[in-house]
């Protein structure tokens, strides 16, 4: 479950997915939620704890190159959409979190947003699939981005890779592969070991570049706080929802 501070996000992101603007009061979270946020704040009051909550979301999508999806104003409470693309993905991804049937479209609208941050090409390539459903069939699908062949052997479905991100950097098949393994649930350290493992073997099935010159990620439907991740280094990118907002710049030059 997201923290009250990205709960909260959600509503709003809820209400805005109906209408260009809407009013937030206090009720937007329940009482319990609405303590937990003046806990995580250490503010008295939900007033102060809401004026906090939105300093630190600012700063939170600031990090990721982006901006909030809405523009507010604290006195009247009053907020508007600013990303219509990015508030409808949020509300429609957050009431698909922890249905298992339902990874399918949650991979598929991560795909979609995706287009927002990158440049190059994506795939969707994760099970189930409507086409390419026999091993042999993916197999050869797999191998116009340089894989071997090697993927999908005896019973694996898709290998551990739900979507492809090809940079424009090479040409096949030197050209690097980001792996994005999505997971329809709140964070959760284990599920990404889990999923990196299966990813990178996969990405050892390649004939061009060596596993670990490719770049493996897990995207969570939650939200990334530094806190959840600890003080150990990973060896993937662990990434949120948050990840998927637009780019305020796409490309930052700078020379010293």
């Amino acid at each position: 479950m997201p923290s009250p501070t990205f709960e909260l996000f959600e509503s709003i992101c809820g209400e805005l997915h109906f209408r260009d603007s809407c009013v937030v009061t206090n009720d937007f979270l329940s009482p319990e939620r609405l303590t937990e946020l003046q806990d995580q704040f250490e503010e008295l009051t939900p007033d102060g704890a809401f004026a906090k909550a939105m300093v630190f979301l600012r700063g939170h999508f600031r990090k990721r190159g982006a901006e909030l999806p809405f523009d507010f104003d604290l006195a009247s409470r009053l907020f508007s959409v600013r990303d219509r693309a990015y508030i409808d993905f949020v509300a429609s991804v957050s009431a698909l979190r922890g249905l298992g049937r339902r990874s399918r479209q949650f991979e598929m609208a991560t795909c979609n947003q995706f287009g927002s941050r990158a440049t190059g090409e994506l795939y969707r390539v994760g099970w189930p699939r409507g086409t390419s459903k026999k091993a042999p069939d993916f197999n050869t699908y797999l191998r116009q981005f340089g894989f071997d062949g090697r993927v999908i052997l005896g019973k694996e479905k898709d290998g551990g890779l739900d979507i492809l991100w090809i940079p424009p950097l090479g040409a096949v098949p030197h050209k690097v592969i980001i792996s994005i393994q999505c997971k329809n649930s709140s964070f959760d350290v284990e599920a990404a070991d889990k999923s990196f493992g299966s990813a990178s073997r996969s990405l050892g099935c390649h004939r061009g570049l060596q596993a670990q010159v490719h770049v493996s990620c897990v995207l969570f439907n939650d939200y990334i706080e530094r806190k959840k991740l600890g003080k150990k280094p990973f060896n993937y990118v662990v990434l949120g929802l948050s990840d998927l907002s637009a780019l305020r710049q796409r490309v930052t030059i700078q020379a010293l």
